[in-house]
């Protein structure tokens, strides 16, 4: 499957065509190809992880680069570990992640909090997943926008993404609210992006 997101024709089109692209992409990895991965991605976060106090992070799906690992490392290393929990529709927050009994399916099939009380204090990093990603930091997610939002209204917190090399293109179509990473981690590399603007709330 080829694409070329820099070519021709109107924004949505071009993100719909990288959307079917990365998804092809990531699913042609094999299960022992994703556990090699996700190792070497684990341990290129390793320094980032021990920095934070506060650290948001998605529940990752069989797909997604396993954050199980990372987040059960952050609660040994003492760390406050929140993930996400989706309000309404529009609307996503960062709730404390009290342990994996206390998850349930909720919105998009996710594993989510019971726990609903929004976190209201400093988070220091985010542990960002997205569908893919360009090395001047700019991310593709599933078009629904939850992250782009909360990083408009979270713009001191570091952000950090998580994918697999394949997720990685040269030049990503993006608009006006799309908010780009600080750093990206792949099994391969770890990108420091260009300092990126946020979009204000």
């Amino acid at each position: 499957m080829e694409i070329n997101p820099a070519g021709p024709g109107p924004g949505k089109q071009k993100k719909s065509q990288l959307r079917k692209y990365l998804k092809h992409a990531r699913g042609t990895l094999s299960p022992e190809q994703r556990r090699e991965f996700d190792r070497a991605i684990h341990t290129r976060l390793q320094a980032q992880v021990e920095a934070a106090g506060t650290v948001f992070c998605y529940v990752s799906t069989a797909v997604e680069v396993d954050t199980r690992v990372i987040i059960d490392q952050l609660r040994q290393l003492g760390k406050t570990v929140l993930i996400p929990r989706i309000i309404g529709r529009e609307r996503m927050v960062a709730v404390r992640f009290d342990g994996w009994d206390k998850l349930q399916v909720g919105q998009l099939g996710i594993l989510t909090p019971e726990n609903n009380g929004e976190w209201q204090s400093r988070i220091d990093l985010c542990i960002t997943p997205g569908l893919g990603f360009a090395p001047d930091g700019k991310r593709i997610g599933f078009g629904k926008g939850y992250y782009d939002k909360w990083f408009a209204a979270h713009p001191s917190t570091a952000r950090t993404a998580i994918c697999y090399e394949c997720q990685i293109v040269a030049t990503m179509p993006t608009t006006e609210t799309d908010v780009a990473m600080h750093r990206i981690v792949t099994e391969q590399r770890t990108i420091t992006c260009p300092l990126p603007l946020v979009p204000g709330p």
